[in-house]
């Protein structure tokens, strides 16, 4: 696990030494135990290195064919490594190094970009060609390993995290035209950021870039609507189910250093730490974020569950001092604005978990590819859709329940291809009518076009139409999320449900399946979830929830950004412009509960424009 950067000047200027040493050392944090970088002309490659595989300095990168004619940078882990040495041996290739890096460097000089589709693992990297040429920058599957690049007047930039294209001095500005997109959906999806020329490389595809950098194109490789269709039969889902997800873990337990698991108590990572018990794995440890609060705290779950399992338990509760400066932490660590809010802890934890490991398995990716959220089954079966959707017509002083009101402001669009699109949000076009936001681009591109292959994939099913389209836009925001607080800890953050052979095979099972009855997760509940104690199972589902609305209300520092609000500047950009934020100041603190949707909003934002714009809080 590693953080690259790199670029490529036009007009063949040289590249500078400074500059990227500049680039690579921003990353330091991703990769604290080498750091090296390589200039050929007007083309620099940096890296910095988390040792993981092969702990030795012949591992370090970047990375050089024993001919000279290709060297690469790469960020990530390729689990099945070992299963190409027979062919590649064959094939003449000798290894001096035990390292996935090595075997990734050979597969891309005999089959190019055609190797891809046969790696298990999460990756992104640049891979040059000095005969031709050409570097080649690619990304994994669903999008777990970051990869941005960013087109100046002098070159062509890319980097782990956008972060490093500051560092070599490129403009650090807000592109408004995305703002829209942020406020109503809290990211911005697609290859769009939030900031100007900074460009994501979308998961699955790859940019060929030549020319000096002047000229590039982009190309799929991994397209999981056809990679689905093309699935053969599965007999005996769940045995296939099980099978497959012990072999993720399996897969992802392979390191040179010790590897530990998030365990909240919940299904996903109870499973996780199972799975590797049941396998004979040993020297196990746990990592749980713990509240005192007992609405947000399954610490004695999981605490339960690692006794049982021989696992050791390591629980920490962060109190509120020590949330703020982690929260900022990861503020800066993100670059861009976060959107779960959990950030903090996560950060946190890892730092807690790299005093003794360097790799951490989560439960990541299970609700979004086995169907485990509440907000999911309100398009579960066509009949509780029509009843639910009554509530357009109640009065609002009958709905007592916020959830309720909620759940009518979310019908009230009487779309249905709209309440799939915007299933994850927190505000709907009524509530920007409401705030007087009367203008604003609500249906991205990028969604819709989502959607478009979802309706393929599944032309009768919304419920699976809806999982398709988070699987390409909510959970990358958690694949983000969990890069930036883990390797802000320097550690390696693995996901078992995200094993590409369980995505796309689980994505091919009929809709009997996904039936949404209790936790979800029919697929897990009935396999694994069968070995698994009923005091895990039975337990009602929580989720890393953080009481941000008493936070803000109660702890000086929080308190003093709400009071400020009004002053930022954040609020001179549309759509932020147009909205009354004394008002909503004043209304959260008569209303918290009323008013957390809107602040939760505006007010991460707010702080994340300060921390990255005003330099008051970095």
């Amino acid at each position: 696990m590693c953080g690259i950067a790199g670029f490529w000047n036009y007009q063949q200027q040289p590249a500078s030494s400074d500059l990227i040493f500049r680039m690579r050392e921003s990353l330091h944090h991703r990769g604290p135990d080498a750091g090296a970088h390589w200039i050929d002309g007007a083309l620099a490659l940096g890296h910095r290195r988390l040792s993981i595989l092969d702990l030795s300095e012949s591992a370090n990168q970047p990375y050089h064919s024993p001919c000279g004619n290709y060297t690469m940078v790469f960020n990530g882990e390729i689990f099945n490594y070992q299963s190409f040495y027979p062919e590649l041996k064959q094939k003449g290739h000798v290894f001096k190094t035990t390292s996935d890096t090595e075997v990734l460097l050979f597969l891309l000089m005999e089959y190019g970009l055609d190797c891809l589709p046969r790696l298990n693992g999460f990756f992104a990297f640049a891979f040059f060609d000095h005969q031709a040429q050409e570097l080649i920058l690619a990304r994994d599957r669903f999008g777990v390993k970051p990869l941005f690049y960013y087109p100046s007047d002098h070159g062509f930039y890319f980097a782990s995290e956008a972060k490093a294209f500051f560092a070599a001095g490129l403009a650090k500005e807000i592109q408004e035209e995305n703002l829209d997109e942020l406020f109503l959906y809290r990211f911005n999806s697609g290859k769009t950021s939030v900031f100007k020329n900074v460009l994501k490389i979308l998961p699955g595809h790859w940019v060929k870039v030549t020319e000096s950098g002047t000229r590039s194109v982009t190309g799929r490789w991994f397209h999981l609507g056809e990679q689905i269709m093309a699935m053969p039969e599965i007999k005996n889902p769940l045995e296939w189910f099980e099978e497959n997800f012990h072999q993720s873990i399996k897969l992802r337990m392979i390191a040179d250093v010790k590897v530990g698991t998030l365990l909240s108590g919940g299904l996903d990572s109870s499973s996780t730490l199972f799975s590797q018990h049941a396998q004979g794995f040993t020297d196990l440890s746990a990592w749980n974020v713990a509240f005192s609060d007992t609405r947000h705290d399954e610490s004695h779950l999981a605490r339960q569950l690692s006794s049982e399992l021989g696992a050791s338990f390591n629980s920490y509760e962060f109190q509120e001092d020590e949330l703020v400066n982690l929260t900022r932490d990861s503020i800066l660590h993100h670059d861009e604005p976060i959107m779960h809010f959990s950030d903090g802890h996560l950060l946190g934890i890892s730092k807690k978990a790299k005093e003794k490991v360097s790799v951490l398995l989560s439960g990541e990716g299970a609700d979004e590819i086995l169907g485990g959220y509440v907000r999911y089954k309100i398009h579960d079966r066509e009949m509780r859709y029509r009843l639910l959707s009554l509530i357009r017509f109640m009065p609002d002083k009958w709905l007592k329940n916020e959830r309720l009101r909620k759940m009518k402001r979310y019908l009230q669009m009487n779309n249905r291809e709209a309440e799939i699109l915007m299933n994850a949000n927190e505000l709907y076009p009524s509530d920007l009518q409401n705030l007087g936001i009367n203008s604003a681009k609500l249906l991205e591109e990028y969604r819709i076009g989502i959607l478009e292959e979802a309706k393929k994939v599944y032309p009768k099913n919304r419920y699976r139409q809806l999982l398709y389209l988070e699987q390409h836009t909510h959970l990358y925001t958690l694949n983000d999320r969990n890069d930036r607080t883990t390797m802000g800890a320097s550690i390696e953050c693995r996901d078992p449900f995200l094993d590409p052979n369980l995505v796309v095979g689980t994505g091919s099972l009929p809709d009997s399946y996904f039936r949404s009855k209790g936790k979800g997760k029919y697929l897990l509940m009935n396999s694994i979830g069968k070995q698994l104690p009923d005091y895990i199972t039975k337990h009602r589902k929580v989720g890393l929830s953080v009481p941000w609305e008493t936070l803000i209300l109660n702890q000086p520092y929080l308190r003093g950004i709400l009071e400020d609000l009004p002053k930022s500047g954040l609020f001179s950009f549309k759509p932020y412009c147009y909205l009354d934020i004394k008002g909503i100041v004043a209304g959260f603190k008569k209303d918290p509960v009323k008013f957390y949707p809107i602040i939760r909003q505006v007010y991460f934002t707010a702080w994340w424009y300060q921390v990255h714009f005003e330099k008051k809080d970095s």
